[in-house]
C-alpha cells in the first residue's frame, strides 16, 4: 500500500489524462458547467482548484476570467497543467489540500474540489477541516463546488474488477476491496513493449463518503447547499457562503 502522493507520482500520473479522453473536450464541458450554473467571476476573480490534476477545471476557470490557484500533490500532473495552460492566469502549487489556506488571498470568489479529489482525504475529520477552511476563505456570496464518486455502495464478486480503458498498447483495470470507511483501489496497468506485455500494480485507499454525511456537514460548516445531484454515482454539490 502506498500513499496517494506516491500512487499518482510513481504510477498514475502518466496515464491520468489519457484515462479521461480528449483533454480539450473535458475542459470545454467544465467551462460550460461553470457558465450554466452562473459560477462566473463576480467581485472576486480569485478561484481555488483543490486537486487540480492536469488542469481540467483550472483551465476552464481561467478561460472564463478567473485568476486560478491550482493546488495538487502530484508535481507530474502540475507540470502537465503548465504545458496545457499557456498564458492563462493559473498559479500551480504543489502542496497538500489541507494546507491550501496558506496560499489563499483574503477574498476568494470560488473554490472547486472536483474529479474524485475529496475521497483522497484519509479521514472524515480531514474532510470537515477542509470544509471549514474553504468556508473561511470564501468571500460572502462565494461558492464551493464539489464532485466526488459515491463509494458507499459495495460492489461484489466480479463487479469489483472494473475495465477502465484500453488501446492497442495499454490496458487499465481497477480492482476494489472494501473496508468499513475506505476502499482499497488497485490500479493494474498492462503496457505493451513490441510483443511483450508488462504489468504494473499500485494500491491506495479512498474514503467512502456518504452523501447524507456531506449534506449534514456542509451546513454545519456554514454553507447553504444550492444544488445536489447524483448522476450514475457521481455526486455534484454547489454550496454558497
Amino acid at each position: 500500500m502506498v500513499t496517494v502522493e506516491e500512487h499518482y507520482e510513481d504510477h498514475l500520473a502518466k496515464y491520468y489524462s489519457w484515462l479521461f479522453g480528449d483533454f480539450n473536450n473535458i475542459v470545454e464541458a467544465n467551462r460550460q458547467f461553470f457558465i450554466v450554473h452562473k459560477l462566473v467571476p463576480g467581485d472576486s476573480k480569485i478561484a481555488i482548484d483543490l486537486g487540480a490534476g492536469s488542469g481540467f477545471a483550472s483551465i476552464a476557470l481561467a478561460k472564463i476570467g478567473y485568476s486560478v490557484i491550482a493546488i495538487d500533490l502530484c508535481q507530474a500532473l502540475l507540470d502537465e497543467l503548465k504545458c496545457h495552460s499557456g498564458s492563462l492566469d493559473i498559479t500551480p502549487i504543489k502542496d497538500d489540500l489541507l494546507n491550501f489556506t496558506a496560499h489563499c488571498p483574503e477574498s476568494v470568489g470560488l473554490c472547486v474540489c472536483m474529479g474524485d479529489t475529496l475521497t483522497h482525504l484519509d479521514s472524515f475529520e480531514n474532510v470537515k477541516s477542509l470544509f471549514a477552511g474553504v468556508y473561511r476563505s470564501l468571500k460572502t456570496g462565494g461558492k464551493f463546488v464539489l464532485t466526488f464518486r459515491d463509494l458507499v455502495f459495495e460492489l461484489k464478486g466480479k463487479e469489483r474488477f472494473i475495465p477502465v480503458k484500453s488501446d492497442s498498447e495499454t490496458i487499465f483495470t481497477c480492482i476494489l476491496e472494501y473496508e468499513k470507511e475506505h476502499v482499497i483501489v488497485s490500479d493494474m496497468i498492462y503496457t505493451k513493449n513490441q510483443v511483450l506485455w508488462k504489468l504494473d500494480v499500485s494500491s491506495y485507499r479512498k474514503l467512502r463518503i456518504p452523501l447524507e454525511w456531506v449534506k449534514r456537514e456542509l451546513p454545519e460548516s456554514g454553507f447553504k447547499i444550492e444544488l445536489c445531484e447524483n448522476n450514475k454515482g457521481i455526486i455534484t454539490i454547489i454550496a454558497g457562503k
